[in-house]
C-alpha cells in the first residue's frame, strides 16, 4: 500500500510536469532575435520626441543589466530574420519590455504601447507585454524592428532587464501563452476542490494540530499560479512587474517559512525554538541579499525542501504518509537543482498543488478517523456514565443508607435530616453531572464531598476530602474523581477511608496539569479495571485525545490515582 501510494503520487507529479514542459517549450516556427542593441536617445527638455534613430547614434549590443538601470528615453533594435514558409503572412511578434514604447518597423511608425516621455510626468506607462501581429516582411534578408522607450516609472531596480522579442505564426504564439495555463488551471482546481472538502471535514475545528498551518499552505499554493499566470493571461502596464515580482517572493518565503511548520506540527518532529528562529532568519537573510528574484526565490525554496526532506527523514511512524511526501520533496528538489528557472515557472506549483492536494486529504482522512473514534468515545463514556449513574443509586447500597437513615430518625434526628439532604443533594449532583461533558473542579470536587457526607452520617465517622490548589481554574469529564473516591470506599472500605483522609493535588506541570488523588490502600495489592476505572479512562479519551494519561499505583499504605492533562482548559 505504501510503495502504491508513493508511486501514485510520484506517477501524477510527474505527469503533471512532463505535460507542463510538453506544452511550453518552444514549438517549430518559434524564433528567438536574439540580434539587439541598445543606444541612449539624447533629447533635450525642449526638443520634441525623435521619430527615428540619428545615423551617429553609437550601438552597442544589448546588455541586460545595464539597461534595467535607464529610465529612458533610450532605442533598442532588432533584426528580424525574413519570414519564410506558408505563415509568413500571419506572423506574430511578442515585445517583452518594462518600458513605455513607440515601435518602427522597417523605418515606418508602427504602434504605440503607452507614451513615451523623458519624465514621469510625460510618460504614460506601457504593457509588459505587446502581443501584435506583424506588418508585410520587407523582402530583405532581415527585418528591422526599432523601440524608442523610457522607463521613468520603475518602482524597483531588477538584476535585469529581461527585454526580449519572439517571433511566431498567431496560432502557435497564442497557444504558447495559454496551453500552459490550462493544465495549472486543473492542478489549482484540484487544490481549490481539496482545500474545501478539507474546510467541511474540518468544521472549523481550527485548534486540530496543523490544522491552521496547512490551510494557510493551501491559500498559498492557489495565490502562486494566480499571481504567476497574472503577466502572461491578463497582462498589466510595466510599474506592476515589480510589486508582481515582490508578491511571489513573499509567496515562496511563506510557502518555505509554512511547509516545514506544517511536517513538523503533523508528524510531531520537536524542533528547538532557537532552531526555528534560526531557520526563520535564513530565509529572510536569502531573500534579501541575493541578487535578482528568481535567484532568492530558488534559495529559498531549496533551503525549504531540504529543511522539510530532514524533519520527514527525523520523524518516525506513519510511514505510509511520509514516503510519498519525502518523494515529492526530492523529486522537486532534483527539478529545481537540474532547471532552476523553469523550475520556478510552473513545475514548482505543480508540485505544490500535487503536494497540497495530498496533505489535505490525507488529514481530511485523519479527521475523518479521528472523529469516528471519538463518536465511539463517547458512546462507551454515555455507557460507563448511565452505569456510574445507577451504581451511585444501587439498591443495596441506597437500602444500607435508608437503613441507617431510619435507625438516625430515632436515635439522632438532627444527623437524619442532614442525611436526607446530603442523599437528595447527592442525587441532584449525580443527574446534573451525567449530562454534561465537563464541569468544573470545584462542581466535581462538591459531588465528592456530598458522597463522603452520606457515608459520614451514616457510620457516624468524620470523612474528609483535603483539597491543594482547589482554586485552580480547570474543567474536568463529570465523575472520574467521584469514581475514583467510590473505588477507595469499596476497595479500602469507609473505616480505611474514615482514619485516612483524602488528599487531591492539583498542580500545574509546564503545558501539563497533574491531578494526584490519595486515599486509603486496604488489603489489595493492586486494583482492577473494573466499571469506574474504565470510565474515567474513556471520558478522559473522549475529553483530551492524545493528551492524557491515568495511572493507580501503590505507595506504602496510601493508594494514589494520578490523572496527567496536557491539554486541559
Amino acid at each position: 500500500m505504501q510503495i502504491t501510494r508513493t508511486l501514485a503520487v510520484l506517477t501524477v507529479l510527474l505527469a503533471a510536469v512532463a505535460a507542463w514542459l510538453i506544452v511550453s517549450t518552444p514549438p517549430p516556427g518559434m524564433v528567438v532575435v536574439r540580434d539587439a542593441q541598445m543606444a541612449v536617445a539624447r533629447v533635450d527638455a525642449s526638443d520634441a520626441l525623435p521619430t527615428h534613430p540619428p545615423a551617429n547614434l553609437g550601438w552597442q549590443p544589448l546588455d541586460q543589466q545595464q539597461l534595467s538601470k535607464w529610465r529612458g528615453p533610450y532605442w533598442l533594435r532588432w533584426q528580424v530574420p525574413a519570414a519564410t514558409g506558408p505563415d509568413s503572412g500571419g506572423r506574430t511578434l511578442r515585445l517583452s519590455l518594462r518600458a513605455a514604447s513607440q515601435l518602427y518597423w522597417n523605418g515606418t511608425p508602427w504602434i504605440s504601447n503607452g507614451v513615451v516621455g523623458r519624465t514621469a510626468e510625460e510618460e504614460q506607462p506601457g504593457r509588459v507585454d505587446l502581443v501584435h501581429v506583424l506588418p508585410p516582411a520587407s523582402g530583405n534578408a532581415n527585418d528591422e524592428l526599432v523601440v524608442l522607450a523610457s522607463s521613468q516609472r520603475q518602482h524597483f531596480t531588477l538584476h535585469g532587464a529581461d527585454a526580449m522579442v519572439l517571433i511566431a505564426p498567431a496560432a502557435v504564439m497564442y497557444g504558447q501563452i495559454i496551453l500552459p495555463w490550462l493544465i495549472a488551471a486543473f492542478a489549482t482546481g484540484a487544490l481549490a476542490a481539496a482545500c474545501l472538502y478539507f474546510l467541511s471535514v474540518l468544521r472549523g475545528q481550527t485548534r486540530t494540530p496543523g490544522a491552521r498551518l496547512l490551510l494557510a499552505l493551501g491559500v498559498v499554493g492557489l495565490a502562486l499560479p494566480a499571481v504567476e499566470a497574472w503577466r502572461s493571461l491578463l497582462g498589466y502596464d510595466y510599474p506592476w512587474h515589480g510589486p508582481r515580482l515582490v508578491a511571489l517572493l513573499v509567496l515562496h518565503v511563506a510557502a518555505a517559512a509554512l511547509l516545514p511548520a506544517y511536517l513538523a506540527r503533523r508528524f510531531g518532529v520537536a524542533v528547538p525554538r532557537a532552531g526555528g528562529l534560526l531557520y526563520l532568519a535564513m530565509i529572510a537573510a536569502l531573500a534579501i541579499s541575493l541578487p535578482g528574484f528568481d535567484t532568492r526565490s530558488a534559495a529559498v525554496l531549496l533551503l525549504s525542501l531540504l529543511a522539510s526532506a530532514w524533519l520527514l527523514l527525523r520523524a518516525r511512524g506513519e510511514a505510509e504518509d511520509r514516503w510519498p511526501i519525502l518523494a515529492l520533496l526530492l523529486a522537486g528538489l532534483l527539478a529545481l537543482l537540474v532547471a532552476r528557472s523553469a523550475f520556478l515557472d510552473g513545475p514548482y506549483f505543480l508540485l505544490l498543488a500535487v503536494l497540497m492536494v495530498f496533505l489535505l486529504l490525507r488529514h481530511a482522512a485523519q479527521l475523518q478517523a479521528l472523529d469516528r473514534h471519538n463518536a465511539l468515545l463517547r458512546e462507551e463514556r454515555a455507557r460507563l456514565s448511565l452505569q456510574l449513574l445507577q451504581r451511585g443509586i444501587q439498591p443495596h447500597w441506597l437500602m444500607n443508607t435508608l437503613t441507617c437513615l431510619q435507625e438516625l430518625i430515632e436515635q439522632a434526628p438532627q444527623r437524619a435530616s442532614r442525611l436526607v439532604e446530603s442523599l437528595a443533594d447527592q442525587f441532584d449532583r449525580l443527574r446534573d453531572s451525567s449530562s454534561r461533558q465537563s464541569v468544573p473542579l470545584q462542581e466535581e470536587l462538591a459531588l465528592c464531598r456530598s458522597h463522603l457526607d452520606i457515608v459520614g452520617l451514616a457510620l457516624g465517622q468524620r470523612m474528609v476530602l483535603e483539597v491543594e490548589g482547589e482554586d485552580t481554574v480547570l474543567s474536568l469529564p463529570p465523575g472520574i474523581l467521584h469514581a475514583q473516591v467510590e473505588n477507595a470506599l469499596t476497595h479500602a472500605g469507609a473505616m480505611a477511608c474514615a482514619l485516612h483522609p483524602f488528599h487531591l493535588r492539583v498542580r500545574r506541570d509546564d503545558v501539563r496539569w497533574v491531578l494526584e488523588l490519595h486515599s486509603a490502600r486496604g488489603t489489595a495489592a493492586r486494583r482492577g479495571r473494573g466499571t469506574g476505572t474504565r470510565y474515567i479512562e474513556a471520558s478522559l479519551a473522549a475529553a483530551f485525545p492524545d493528551g492524557w494519561a491515568f495511572a493507580q499505583v501503590a505507595e506504602g499504605d496510601r493508594w494514589c490515582g494520578r490523572i496527567e492533562l496536557t491539554c486541559a482548559s
